[in-house]
């Protein structure tokens, strides 16, 4: 008995990888160079103003790229965590249906919560930008902060090769009863 098998092998890496790089490096510049406008109004004395506009600048990124499917649930290929996963988003479905039928005071109440949780990251980035020394601090700061957002795979394979010593991990399994045959 054959094994007659097709495969196909999709080499198109260095497009992607290439258009990767720049995805990365904008996003690293452009969150950068907010994080040091804030961090300049915020020595400006305005304070107030450059804590409001990192809030809503985060909250609106995280929006859209929640939007536009940049942040979804991880797809567990493992079994790992594979029911909570599916949990989580049929969670999120359902929340989102459930909103949609909500009367006004229930949306007014979600509006509330909304509205005390953009307050409080408002004021932990008032107190966060109140503590970096110079400029080059609070850019370093938030580029760490997007490249996190940008290429969350990056930390991850990081920690992940610091763990095994090899990239290779080969795993055999020994059938007994064909031995025996």
């Amino acid at each position: 008995m054959t094994d007659e098998r097709e495969i196909h092998i999709h080499n198109n890496t260095t497009m992607d990888a290439n258009a990767h790089i720049f995805t990365v490096i904008g996003t690293v510049l452009a969150i950068g160079g907010v994080g040091m406008l804030a961090w300049a109004l915020s020595n400006a004395g305005m304070l107030d103003l450059a804590a409001t506009g990192l809030t809503m600048f985060g909250f609106q990124l995280v929006s859209m790229m929640m939007k536009v499917g940049l942040i979804v649930l991880p797809e567990r290929t493992d079994g790992s965590f594979a029911e909570t996963s599916g949990h989580l988003k049929t969670f999120l479905r359902e929340f989102h249906e459930w909103q949609a039928r909500s009367p006004i005071w229930r949306l007014a109440a979600m509006a509330l919560a909304y509205t005390i949780g953009f307050l409080i990251v408002r004021w932990g980035l008032s107190v966060g930008l109140g503590i970096f020394a110079n400029i080059w601090v609070a850019g370093a700061s938030a580029a760490i902060v997007a490249s996190i957002i940008v290429a969350p795979r990056l930390f991850s394979n990081i920690f992940h090769a610091m763990k095994t010593k090899s990239g290779v991990q080969i795993k055999t399994t020994t059938d007994k009863g064909q031995e025996a045959a």
